[in-house]
């Protein structure tokens, strides 16, 4: 992380502080001239890395509260932008601070307008800030860094007194909000003048407030004094209560301890813990235009940058050493199963040179071994076949059988006999009847005599009983004779009435897969 500096500007001159640890250190301060602007140059070279932040300690300042309807987005910003304008024309340090919105009416929003009056101050410092390059993350003024200042119980209405080197500051709140703040430049700033300024000022102060009906007549204001220890007796002795104010004297040491910061310093001279302040807890709000933060802009930017591509690489660590972790485990594994492996090769070699010898080849011991299995599919035989032809025929009691031809083949017969009698080649089988052995049986089936003159009754109960038989699984039935000859090519004989009937016969060839 790049050093961070505070630079303290008061009326004369400015201060370069360094924070070091929980406190801040002096490091170099320069006058308002062409030498100091020199000196002040060569400083931030020296320091190109670090990032600075400039505290205004000026009396030209303005405070104006304003009350606007509550907006946001654009609408908001072209409406504060319009009433800094309208209010301190001819500065470009200025800001809106918001105040919440009031309770009671159309709840408008108030803001707290700020500006420093006199750019000029500032523009040869910031001149040299620009020609420089400087990281310049803003321009703040002492007020809004008091209110740290103040105790969780106070009074409604309170001034707080702050001495600096340039001058002492009141600043005034009402409901812990700042309304505005006043510096008044000390000659000498030694512990008398001080004490007396305090005094003096504080009632200018009560007088002013009570003018512009702040506060009510007759009610004495609160008063709190920052000072060094080594000081509180020289300052209660000028400042005393009275009707109108209502004096508290306030370690300067026992405030920095409260606030968790480090020794302010061996004076009432508040700019160490000023300091401290801002770059531990800095405002949201700050006076610098954006082109005065562009460079502050790009570290940021380059800052972002480098912490986005160091999450990366440190992802892309993780990752690879999470694939590290599980290509040694997979290889590990894979050791494993090759240890494994020749375990088991070399139990299966000492098996088969355990076991007695074969005068046969592998190759002729694999072929006995399909053989064998060719056996084992055939051994059947028949009887499945028989089995579920007897089972159609107990359902078609009325079909009798008169003669039945049965084999087994590594084929299936052509689907139509009168086809493969002609050369044409046969049907394919269905897919579920692919791979023989298969059990054939070619069955020569009779009708019931009462038949004889019902054709259209004949066709039915065989297509019926050809359906019962294909409803086993891996069976084909293929009807070779039906009981009525329907080919449109024979001649049609008249029969002789005198003559005996017969039953109807049809032959069918049943074939089931092994």
């Amino acid at each position: 992380m790049p050093q961070r500096r505070v630079l303290f500007l008061d009326t004369s001159r400015l201060s370069a502080w360094r924070l070091a640890g929980k406190s801040v250190e002096a490091e170099e301060s320069f006058s308002a001239d062409p030498t100091g602007f020199e000196a002040f140059g060569a400083y931030l070279k020296h320091h190109h890395r670090s990032l600075f932040a400039l505290l205004a300690d000026v009396p030209e300042e303005g405070f104006q509260i304003e009350e606007i309807p509550h907006s946001s987005g654009k609408d908001r910003a072209a409406i504060i932008k319009r009433k800094l304008a309208q209010y301190f024309y001819g500065t470009p340090l200025s800001l809106a601070q918001s105040q919440g919105r009031l309770k009671t009416g159309r709840r408008d929003e108030r803001l707290l307008m700020m500006a420093l009056t006199r750019p000029q101050h500032f523009e040869p410092w910031l001149e040299v800030l620009r020609t420089a390059q400087a990281n310049l993350a803003g321009i703040y003024s002492l007020p809004q860094l008091v209110h740290h200042l103040l105790p969780a119980a106070v009074a409604p209405q309170v001034v707080q007194i702050t001495l600096t080197r340039g001058g002492l500051r009141q600043t005034y709140f009402a409901d812990r909000q700042l309304r505005f703040s006043r510096l008044t430049p000390l000659a000498t700033g030694s512990t008398e003048e001080s004490a007396i300024a305090a005094a003096l000022e504080a009632n200018k102060m009560h007088q002013y407030l009570a003018s512009q009906r702040l506060i009510e007549r007759g009610k004495p204001l609160a008063t709190r004094v920052l000072v060094h220890p080594a000081q509180i007796s020289a300052m209660r002795e000028r400042c005393r209560d009275s009707g109108e104010l209502r004096f508290e004297f306030v370690d300067l040491l026992q405030e920095a301890k409260r606030l968790g910061l480090g020794a302010p310093g061996e004076d009432s001279q508040a700019e160490a813990l000023f300091g401290q302040l801002l770059l531990k807890r800095a405002p949201a709000e700050q006076f610098a235009p954006p082109a005065e933060r562009q460079f502050f802009r790009l570290w940021q930017t380059r800052f972002a940058l480098k912490g986005a591509g160091a999450v990366i690489l440190a992802g892309g660590l993780l990752f690879a050493a999470k694939q590290g972790l599980e290509i040694q485990q997979l290889q590990d594994e894979t050791g494993a199963i090759r240890q494994q492996t020749r375990l088991d090769q070399q139990r299966y070699d000492d098996t088969l040179r355990a076991l007695p010898k074969i005068p046969l080849s592998t190759d002729n011991l694999r072929t006995l071994v399909d053989r064998y299995e060719q056996v084992l599919k055939r051994a059947p035989g028949p009887a499945p076949l028989l089995v579920q032809l007897s089972q159609s025929l107990d359902a078609f009691p009325r079909i009798t059988i008169d003669r039945l031809e049965w084999e087994i083949g590594e084929q299936i017969a052509p689907v139509q006999a009168g086809a493969a009698a002609a050369g044409a080649p046969a049907a394919p089988p269905p897919p579920n009847m692919a791979g023989g052995p298969y059990a054939h049986a070619t069955v020569v089936g009779r009708l019931p005599i009462g038949m004889a003159g019902d054709q259209r009754g004949q066709l039915t109960l065989v297509a019926d009983f050809v359906k019962h038989l294909e409803q086993a699984p891996n069976t084909l039935v293929t009807l070779l004779q039906p009981p009525v000859d329907t080919q449109s090519g024979k001649t049609l004989k008249s029969g002789d009435d005198t003559s005996t009937p017969e039953a109807p016969r049809f032959t069918f060839r049943l074939t089931r897969k092994l």
